[in-house]
């Protein structure tokens, strides 16, 4: 595990990308500062014009996070769906980590979350406004927090771009799979 994934807090900034077409994240240290990685969608021609016409919750996506160095550090795989959205979370090497299920028959919004052996790990689950998950285990301990910080009025009002802080509560391990849960949260509830 890389230095960057030692730390227990995150501010994660999505850029505002009004005719954008791909989905692009600055992850910085818990005070909002230092740039510590960018996660960017790797989109092709085809799915961007698809974009212009269906939900984007349907199509594919692949959203790698690098360091400030380049150094790859985890993908989140989101492969075409047409009602539950299923995305794969690999580490540096392409080895699961995990998958993130959308559970549609929560409040608020919720993602059940296994282990690379399918075994349940837990849920991320959303309070009724959307703006607050907690990522617990299978005996409902709370591992993580994942908070949508307010932007403003205009940027609320008139763009999808979200900033999130998530803070590691439990065992420092899962910190790759909090940070891609956090990225599958935008990606199935707030960009759709």
């Amino acid at each position: 595990m890389t230095d960057f994934f030692q730390r227990t807090e995150y501010v994660i900034r999505e850029h505002v990308g009004f005719t954008s077409l791909h989905e692009a994240y600055d992850i910085y240290d818990a005070e909002g500062k230092t740039l510590l990685a960018t996660a960017t969608e790797q989109t092709s021609l085809w799915v961007m014009i698809q974009k212009l016409f269906l939900d984007k919750a349907f199509l594919p996506a692949l959203v790698q996070v690098h360091d400030a160095a380049g150094r790859l550090l985890l993908e989140l795989e989101q492969p075409r769906s047409l009602i539950v959205a299923t995305l794969n979370a690999r580490d540096a090497e392409g080895k699961l980590l995990g998958t993130f299920k959308q559970n549609l028959l929560s409040y608020g919004g919720a993602l059940e979350v296994t282990g690379p052996d399918g075994l349940p790990l837990g849920t991320i689950s959303g309070d009724w406004k959307c703006r607050q998950y907690l990522f617990c285990d299978t005996a409902g301990r709370t591992l993580a927090t994942i908070d949508h910080l307010y932007g403003g009025v205009a940027r609320e009002l008139l763009t999808t771009a979200d900033d999130y802080r998530v803070k590691i509560v439990g065992d420092q391990k899962i910190a790759p799979l909090v940070l891609a849960g956090a990225l599958a949260i935008d990606l199935v509830f707030h960009e759709a």
